[in-house]
């Protein structure tokens, strides 16, 4: 498939039950955009609802995605049809909870853990636009961090909103069909889709509040593991919110979008002021020792990594975060500038200050150079190893107890390496792991420099 409508397809970003998700190029702006199609994955779906019923209920997805507007929740372009099927245009995002936390295919494997600070800003903008969607009526129903899109300002946008129910409306009803995704579907939506309220929304926060936060998946079939016990920088109050969040009982849970997210406010503000007289760096991220003065210059010509290889060429764990850590701080020369007494590196201090996709990285280098930006002309895109030595040992005070090197803010950086002729390697240096990044999608640049 070349073409949906005006749209020129790029790629395939995602597939569903029901549709295929694409990335698409906009005529005349050449804006990137995703693009939804109803496609459905198998005859037999087609067969029990019919064609005529799954047009609609992909129609009204569109609807009611035009009907809200709100900061948290994804804008809908453009909905139109090609050759009688229709689809939906949306805007394009590149980064995800789903990506941030290094969820697999096979979702029941362990996940980073995100910093403290950084697990609140999301889970607390999600249920800023689920008091949205609840206020007009709308359950989503399929809550789950690859449907939580991040922007280039780390905004959640909440995305897909085929299996939501409107109004009491049941649009799609299957006898024995699931609705939502394993682990994330609250225990009253997988026995009856029909009757799940809002809390049902609230209990998948829960379970991606606590995977953000331990790193495992809750499973209602065994004894749920207390937080505290998975995560040393949690509390009692931490335990008593979490597992409130994901009770059985829709009764025994937060009752609105709004009282949960005040309560884990107020529980997050509790936790900093405890946490002032402790502000210090947690000895080394699982037991890893402190990485030794390289003995040779790292790698800094760009060259293609495979997946496959990248683990083992950086040094990185199975969640693709450094095993062992550069435990030095890098000295601020100015405003701009920072110079690494062991590698000998300058970096950016304040990078691009906006995000680039792949090829205006590569045209915002050249700039710097054009510019002899800080008396230097022999500036360029760091590579992965280059990136992985300014990355820090995890720890939840980060964000907020420790002095910047980097201007605050920075998160996606862009390497110099690529891994297929599509995607590129970036480094997420608030969360510190590796990660590959669309080439379309966006990143800030950090550039390097070196006197040799």
């Amino acid at each position: 498939m070349n073409r949906a409508g005006r749209y020129e397809i790029i790629g395939r970003l995602g597939r569903g039950g029901m549709s295929t998700v694409y990335k698409a190029r906009a005529p005349i702006t050449g804006r990137i955009v995703a693009l939804k199609i109803l496609r459905p994955r198998d005859e037999i779906f087609v067969d029990l609802v019919g064609e005529q019923r799954l047009r609609e209920i992909f129609v009204e997805e569109a609807r009611i995605m035009g009907e809200i507007s709100h900061d948290h929740i994804a804008k809908i372009i453009d909905c139109d049809e090609d050759n009688g099927i229709p689809f939906i245009v949306l805007e394009y995002y590149s980064h995800s909870i789903g990506d941030l936390i290094g969820e697999a295919y096979e979702v029941e494997y362990d996940s980073r853990e995100v910093s403290i600070a950084r697990t609140v800003h999301y889970t607390r903008q999600a249920l800023q636009g689920l008091e949205r969607l609840h206020f007009a009526g709308i359950i989503h129903r399929d809550i789950k961090p690859f449907n939580l899109m991040l922007t280039d300002d780390d905004r959640v946008k909440i995305i897909d909103f085929g299996l939501s129910r409107v109004r009491g409306e049941e649009k799609m009803s299957i006898p024995g069909m699931q609705v939502g995704s394993p682990y994330y579907a609250a225990p009253e939506q997988e026995r009856d889709p029909a009757k799940a309220d809002a809390r049902a929304d609230l209990y998948a926060v829960g379970v991606l509040l606590y995977r953000m936060l331990t790193g495992r998946l809750v499973d209602m079939s065994a004894e749920i593991a207390v937080p505290s016990n998975l995560n040393s920088e949690l509390d009692e109050a931490w335990d008593q919110f979490l597992l409130k969040s994901i009770a059985k009982d829709p009764e025994q849970r937060f009752q609105s979008a709004l009282e949960m997210r005040v309560a884990l406010e107020q529980l997050f503000s509790n936790w900093q002021v405890g946490s002032e007289d402790r502000c210090a760096l947690l000895s080394k991220s699982n037991g890893a020792a402190a990485r030794p003065i390289p003995a040779e210059p790292l790698i800094e010509i760009p060259s293609r990594i495979m997946y496959k290889d990248m683990r083992q060429r950086c040094g990185l764990d199975d969640l693709f975060r450094p095993i062992q850590w550069f435990d030095h701080p890098l000295e601020t020369i100015n405003p701009h500038l920072l110079q690494d007494p062991v590698t000998g590196l300058w970096w950016q201090r304040c990078g691009s200050g906006f995000a680039l996709d792949w090829q205006q990285a590569h045209e915002y280098v050249e700039h710097l150079n054009l510019n002899n930006f800080q008396a230097k002309s022999n500036w360029r895109l760091p590579t992965v190893e280059e990136l992985v030595s300014i990355l820090r040992a995890p720890t939840a005070y980060r964000e907020f107890c420790l002095p910047p090197q980097f201007e605050p803010g920075l998160h996606w950086l862009w390497s110099a390496d690529h891994c297929t002729q599509k995607a590129a390697w970036m480094a997420d240096i608030m969360e510190s792991y590796i990660g590959r990044l669309d080439k379309d999608g966006t990143a800030t640049v950090c550039a390097v420099s070196c006197d040799r």
